[in-house]
């Protein structure tokens, strides 16, 4: 059975999710009742790495939850968990389910029933929601994260992730006011989770639609061998799953990437293991419709023509929130930050002059998609420097 897989990538230069988390054998999580009366709007916060809707969990909260149809069942923190007194399943009347990181790996998860979880009007009732720790992804945002909506959760309705319109929707019928239909795409579950057919130079894939996936287009190794490169793989970002981080091999692509009616023209590919997706390096542009009921999926969206495939720039730092700024989790080899003398566990506390906890990383992205340098005040026991970095095409 396919792990599901939700990804973030540690970095400063990139687009980044909710750390990949996911949950295999986890069978009948779909609510008892879903409760709606009509259509609803939810306004969104949607950043560069996911869309987040605030939730009420048993009459308790608002807590900030991200969207994320990578994950088979919806998630919370201990705390949450505590906080909203969840009822938890006797693993041994369980059946000793398991759960499953993206690079495969067993961890620990408990499971907890849920009398309720309500986004805006829509209530769902007696929901098995997966307990596990968000700290990274908290550092990884520099904002508190109680949890994640898996996909299962909203089985009973339409519901369309609305990027450009920064909202969730959820009815009982066709969502009103959307832009066009770009693709009509027919939609497998594996593992509970959503996958299409997509071609890359031609060759069918499978790919799982995970918005809690900050890639473009991601690939196990394997995959990415029998294909022809425009820009050969190189050592990438560090990427976090629960417990634990790796590094990924980024490169670009010759030839297309098709999605229905969709098409991206040399796509960014990242490697690393776990099953290929599109993430929000992809989605982002696009209204997404799931209708569990007649296994589909529509992309929607206004702008026509091809999906954009920009270079991957980055000057070659992988970052965690500190309460004083930024902590260096790694260096992409070659980069200009390996260049200056950048280390791990390094404390960035300025940025552009300002200090750095109150530089967001959509700030950071922005800033290094449109300038050349980046100047950042790095400490290193105490002992601070003042660096100009160069910005790099990592993959131009």
């Amino acid at each position: 059975m396919q792990t599901p897989r939700s990804a973030a990538r540690l970095v400063l230069g990139l687009c980044l999710a909710a750390a990949r988390t996911g949950a295999s054998e986890l069978h009948e999580t779909s609510p008892l009742y879903t409760r709606v009366a009509a259509p609803v709007v939810i306004p969104a916060e949607v950043t560069g790495h996911g869309l987040f809707v605030s939730v009420f969990i048993n009459g308790q909260g608002p807590f900030r939850m991200m969207v994320d149809t990578g994950c088979t069942c919806s998630m919370i923190t201990p705390e949450v968990a505590a906080a909203v007194e969840a009822r938890g399943i006797d693993p041994a009347a369980d059946g000793g389910v398991q759960a499953v990181n993206g690079f495969g790996d067993v961890i620990a998860m408990p499971r907890v029933m849920l009398d309720s979880i309500t986004v805006g009007g829509v209530q769902f009732e007696g929901v098995t929601a997966g307990v596990i720790p968000l700290e990274i992804q908290s550092k990884i945002d520099n904002r508190e994260l109680d949890g994640l909506l898996g996909f299962t959760l909203f089985s009973d309705l339409y519901f369309a992730l609305d990027y450009p319109g920064q909202a969730l929707v959820l009815s009982t019928e066709w969502p009103r006011n959307l832009p066009p239909v770009r693709a009509e795409l027919v939609v497998r579950e594996n593992s509970d989770v959503p996958f299409v057919r997509a071609t890359v130079q031609g060759q069918p894939f499978g790919v799982m639609i995970d918005t809690g996936a900050s890639d473009r287009l991601h690939l196990p190794p394997a995959a990415g061998q029998a294909l022809q490169w425009k820009v050969e793989p190189r050592p990438g970002m560090l990427i976090a799953v629960a417990g634990e981080t790796a590094r990924e091999r980024v490169g670009r692509l010759s030839g297309d990437l098709e999605l229905g009616a969709v098409v991206q023209h040399e796509p960014v590919v990242d490697l690393s293991d776990g099953p290929a997706n599109l993430g929000n390096g992809f989605l982002r542009g696009f209204c997404l419709v799931f209708h569990e009921a007649d296994d589909r999926l529509w992309l929607c969206s206004a702008k026509e023509g091809p999906v954009p495939s920009p270079p991957e720039r980055t000057v070659g730092l992988s970052l965690l929130s500190d309460p004083a700024g930024w902590r260096v989790a790694g260096i992409i080899p070659s980069s200009p930050a390996e260049e200056a003398g950048v280390h791990k566990d390094d404390l960035v506390t300025g940025i552009e002059g300002q200090p750095a906890r109150t530089w967001t990383r959509d700030r950071m992205q922005a800033w290094l998609d449109t300038h050349e340098s980046l100047a950042v005040r790095v400490e290193t026991a105490s002992v601070g420097r003042d660096l100009t970095l160069r910005v790099w095409a990592l993959v131009p």
